[in-house]
């Protein structure tokens, strides 16, 4: 992430750097074990590096912790789309091929404590990698993402 807090930039306080783990089309099952691996690993050694995953999923719909399987629109059962049920919030997500999903697994610790502070810290970061393409990202008030020209959502969160 890049950050222009000085708090988060200053001797007391050092940089730390992530591994970028690009894999190409994974299946969601395989990704969660992995991230579900390194979280772990990371509790046990908190100055183990902090990791972004990118990667792409088969066509996969995943029921958060707020989500019952009347959320989607089909039957479950008969559809040719995985689905599953994980353990992280918020409803229904659908992934599939040509979307890049982000994982990153960072030990917050070294970064404030906020919540909200870490959304638009993945915002601005989505927003200054976008200019350099000379693309230009905007946040909705309100909302928690990036969008291009206020119509075309780039970042989800």
């Amino acid at each position: 992430m890049i950050s222009t807090d000085p708090l988060l930039n200053s001797p007391a306080r050092p940089q730390r750097l992530c591994c970028l783990i690009n894999q190409g089309i994974v299946p969601y099952l395989q990704a969660w074990e992995w991230q579900k691996q390194w979280v772990s690993e990371r509790r046990d050694n908190p100055q183990l590096t902090d990791l972004l995953l990118l990667l792409e999923h088969p066509p996969v719909y995943t029921l958060g912790r707020g989500a019952t399987l009347d959320f989607l629109k089909f039957n479950p059962t008969s559809e040719p789309y995985e689905v599953h049920r994980i353990e992280r919030g918020g409803e229904v997500t659908y992934h599939c091929p040509g979307q890049l999903v982000g994982y990153p697994i960072l030990n917050l610790h070294y970064y404030q404590q906020d919540l909200h502070w870490y959304l638009r810290q993945l915002e601005e970061t989505i927003i200054q990698a976008l200019a350099a393409f000379n693309l230009k990202g905007d946040r909705i008030e309100g909302l928690t993402g990036v969008w291009v020209e206020g119509l075309l959502p780039i970042l989800l969160l």
